[in-house]
């Protein structure tokens, strides 16, 4: 597929930049821009073809959902991305054992030189083009690791069809050992200045200036499979922070383009703090786990949010430390969508430690992609959480799935990220199979009951919520419940969503508290056993739960035991008005706990004992 201002070059020689499968048919390809922009400023006449977009969109299907308004609807959205998967698994079965996936994750189709996915396509398409341009040299250019498979398809095709044809690959970044592919020379954008040596050599020029503007014009940018045009970006091919800027400027300006996709994985955040005076721009970037503390700092003045951040995608993980959920959870407050990813090459505790925190923590890392590596058969093995990783997986489970898993493309997650915002698209959940969709926190009901006024089977779903929770000991968990003076539970589709209760405090503790605090205890009830769904979170679920318990106390006082170090609680209790009035050294759990109170329930002639 290539642009009509690529149509008129077609009858002088030429240079045919060819971007080949497979890869996001969403946005153009960086690396065959940047080539463009060198073949232009060296006045060489150069012709684009989009080889995996028309790959997508004619050979494969059909379709103008994507470019369309519709595909903002989520509903819509999720019954073409089922209809598009269905097409693709059906057009892998032909050629089993491959298989063609539209997917974040790399290696969507297993690398041999001959990729039977690729040969028709040559003979279609590639065979005709090559007989119009007459091309002295064919560039493939490369952006994604998934491409290798397609590249070296059409290079053999070349080599053994039109054999006086020179193949140059030009790769974003180095792919190495076998998926290198066999052209006549091999260029890489971390190092230009060869591709431009080259140039220099085969064309008699003498430009030594290694920065060029990539040039997106020859490419057909209304084609490509969204309502709005993405552009990709990489900050490290230019001179400065101004020039760069400069360079969006004139994208917004000659294209209309608004959003964008950072390729480069970014060392600081600091060229987006820095951005100029460009309104309605909105940014997906690729950022470092391992140096996220000297990336972002956590200070009051770095809003990447308001810069025009939306999405950070995460690589690289290393160990889970404090510092870096605290910052994950910054940026996640200001409105940014984190995306981790999981690759084969993260050791594989690290990984399970960071599954088990994502399970957990949806509402800070938000979604992920995660790699086991190759399969005896060559094809990739892309799977999903392991269910024992899985949190609340004790519990009954929420109908359908997270929809950001049918955004896995990134233009697209980032789209829709900008128009619906991160909290909508948190709560949006799909049903595949019904072709359905339900919005988390949309209905949520609050009960407030005594033990024997729960309907059949609840009093075994909250026990099983909060053992799920796992941050008390579950010993006595329904013996006391079964004595509570009051329990709380929400609810949403027939679903237990999060739970608390105020308890009876067993006398042996009461005398325990006293013994330790010199503070009686006696006409107290305990708010405890809280316990709210990963999925459920940051809706105010537990604040709802807290103060309807708070109101329903009678002529009890209520406390609550906190872990010293549970700093997210603390900031729950806090914004509930209540207050610390104790802490305790428990040396059956081995570490301090503090004890909270309403602070309208606590007597201004009372000794805190902090």
């Amino acid at each position: 597929m290539y642009h009509n201002k690529t149509m008129k070059a077609m009858n002088k020689k030429t240079v045919l930049i060819v971007t080949p499968p497979l890869t996001s048919p969403a946005i153009p390809s960086f690396t065959g821009a940047f080539a463009a922009g060198y073949f232009l400023r060296e006045a060489i006449n150069a012709v684009i073809y989009d080889a995996n977009l028309e790959f997508f969109v004619e050979h494969l299907f059909s379709t103008d959902f994507f470019k369309s308004e519709s595909f903002y609807d989520p509903e819509k959205y999720l019954l073409a991305r089922n209809q598009i998967d269905d097409l693709l698994l059906l057009y892998s079965a032909a050629f089993y054992s491959s298989r063609i996936r539209w997917s974040f994750l790399p290696g969507s189709v297993i690398d041999e030189s001959q990729n039977p996915f690729f040969i028709s396509f040559c003979h279609e398409k590639l065979d005709l083009l090559l007989k119009q341009v007459l091309p002295k040299v064919v560039i493939l250019a490369l952006d994604s690791e998934t491409q290798v498979s397609g590249a070296n398809t059409i290079i053999h095709y070349i080599k053994r069809i039109f054999p006086e044809i020179q193949t140059v690959v030009l790769q974003n970044k180095n792919h190495g050992g076998n998926n290198t592919p066999a052209a006549d020379h091999r260029f890489s954008l971390q190092n230009p200045s060869l591709f431009l040596k080259w140039i220099n050599t085969t064309w008699k020029r003498k430009n030594q200036d290694t920065h060029v503007e990539p040039d997106f014009s020859m490419f057909p940018l209304k084609e490509y499979l969204t309502p709005e045009l993405i552009l990709p970006l990489q900050t490290g091919l230019f001179k400065d922070i101004f020039s760069f800027w400069d360079f969006v400027a004139k994208l917004k300006e000659k294209y209309g383009a608004k959003g964008f996709l950072f390729e480069d994985q970014l060392s600081s955040f600091e060229i987006l703090l820095k951005k100029k005076e460009l309104p309605e721009l909105f940014f997906g970037v690729h950022a470092d786990m391992e140096n996220l503390d000297k990336t972002y700092t956590g200070n009051e003045d770095q809003n990447l949010f308001s810069s025009g951040t939306t999405l950070i995608q995460w690589k690289n993980l290393e160990k889970k430390e404090p510092s870096k959920i605290k910052r994950l959870w910054d940026l996640s407050k200001q409105g940014i969508w984190n995306h981790v990813n999981l690759t084969d090459h993260t050791c594989s505790a690290i990984k399970n430690d960071w599954l088990r925190f994502i399970s957990l923590n949806p509402n800070i890392a938000h979604s992920y992609e995660n790699s086991f590596g190759n399969m005896s058969d060559g094809k990739p093995d892309l799977t999903d959480m392991d269910p024992s990783l899985r949190a609340y997986s004790g519990v009954k489970q929420l109908a359908g799935e997270p929809f950001w898993k049918f955004l896995s493309d990134p233009a697209h997650l980032l789209l829709y990220l900008k128009y619906h915002g991160k909290k909508n698209l948190f709560c949006l959940r799909a049903d595949r199979a019904n072709e359905t969709l339900i919005s988390l926190g949309s209905s949520i009901t609050f009960h407030f009951r005594k033990p024997d006024e729960l309907l059949p089977g609840f009093l075994d779903e909250i026990c099983a919520m909060v053992e799920a929770g796992g941050s008390v000991d579950t010993e006595y968990v329904r013996y006391n419940l079964e004595r509570a003076y009051l329990i709380g539970y929400a609810e949403e589709n027939g679903i237990i969503v999060g739970n608390s209760s105020l308890k009876h405090p067993r006398e042996e503790f009461i005398q325990r508290l006293d013994t330790i605090t010199g503070l009686d205890f006696n006409h107290f009830v305990e708010r405890g056993y809280t316990s709210v769904r990963p999925e459920y979170r940051a809706l105010g679920v537990g604040a709802r739960l807290l103060e309807g318990l708070t109101k329903r106390a009678g002529q009890y006082k209520i406390f609550s035991i906190i872990s010293e170090d549970n700093t997210a609680t603390h900031k729950i209790a806090k914004k509930n008005k209540t207050k610390k009035i104790a802490v305790y050294y428990s040396e059956k759990i081995g570490k301090k706990l503090g004890i909270w109170m309403p602070e309208h329930m606590i007597e201004k002639d009372w000794e805190i004992k902090l």
